[in-house]
């Protein structure tokens, strides 16, 4: 079965590319365009590794991250932290 990765950014044109190079690479992706669907997915699609953007909508980055770490369930999947910020 192929690793999947789960994608968060609320910039469509950086969700849209980061997906499309991950998926030429062989892995299944999901998206997420916000911090709450970012976090549903986590729990419900247990995917191997999460791309997540620190800026995004309704539930930030830093917040999903941690929610995701205190969870029994979803505290293995490996975060990847994407950010524009300087």
């Amino acid at each position: 079965m192929p690793k999947t990765v789960l994608v968060c950014d609320d910039e469509p044109y950086i969700l849209e590319s980061v997906g499309y190079v991950i998926r030429e690479e062989g892995y299944g992706v999901l998206m997420a365009d916000n911090g709450d669907d970012a976090l549903r997915l986590a729990q419900s699609e247990s995917p191997d590794v999460m791309i997540l953007d620190i800026s995004m909508p309704r539930k930030d980055g830093n917040l999903v991250c941690k929610e995701l770490k205190a969870g029994a369930a979803t505290r293995g999947i490996y975060i990847i932290v994407l950010t524009a910020k300087g």
